[in-house]
C-alpha cells in the first residue's frame, strides 16, 4: 500500500490522532482506542483499517497489562494483520517500528503462555513513533 501523507487527514483528525498516540505510549490503551474509535468509525478510505489496527494493539496491550493471554494474543494479532499492509510509514507514523514491536511482543506473550504471562518484560511494549510533526 502506498504511503500516506499526514496531509491526507484534517486538522481534527490530526489532533486525535496525536492524543491517540500519547495515550498509547503512556500506557493508557484504554484511552488510545476510545480516542481513536470515532477516527475509525468516520473513515470511509483505507485509512479505516489503519486506524483500527493502532485500535486492536491497543486493546492488545490493555489485555496485556491485565495478564489476560488469550486476548492480548487475539487482539494483537488483529491489529497486525491490519497495519502489515501499510508502507513503512503512514501519517507520518512508522508503522514498521510499531509492526516489528508488536510481533516480538506477540511472540513473547506466546511462548510464555497463560501461566506465566506476568513474567513478560514491559519495556518491550512498543512506543509510536511519528516521522512528521503530527502537532
Amino acid at each position: 500500500m502506498a504511503e500516506i501523507p499526514e496531509s491526507f487527514i484534517s486538522a481534527e483528525s490530526r489532533v486525535a490522532l496525536l492524543a491517540g498516540i500519547k495515550q498509547f505510549n503512556a500506557w493508557r490503551f484504554y484511552d488510545c482506542h476510545e480516542t481513536l474509535e470515532d477516527l475509525w468509525l468516520a473513515e470511509e478510505t483505507e485509512l479505516a483499517a489503519f486506524y483500527q489496527g493502532i485500535i486492536k494493539l491497543a486493546a492488545g496491550f490493555h489485555h496485556l497489562l491485565r495478564a489476560n493471554q488469550p486476548g492480548a494474543l487475539k487482539l494483537l494479532d488483529g491489529g497486525l494483520r491490519l497495519l502489515e499492509p501499510f508502507s513503512t510509514q503512514c501519517l507520518g507514523i512508522d508503522v514498521a517500528a510499531l509492526v516489528a514491536g508488536s510481533r516480538r511482543c506477540h511472540r513473547e506473550v506466546a511462548a510464555l503462555g497463560a501461566e506465566r504471562v506476568r513474567e513478560f518484560d514491559r519495556s518491550h511494549i512498543p512506543v509510536i513513533s511519528y516521522l512528521e510533526s503530527l502537532a
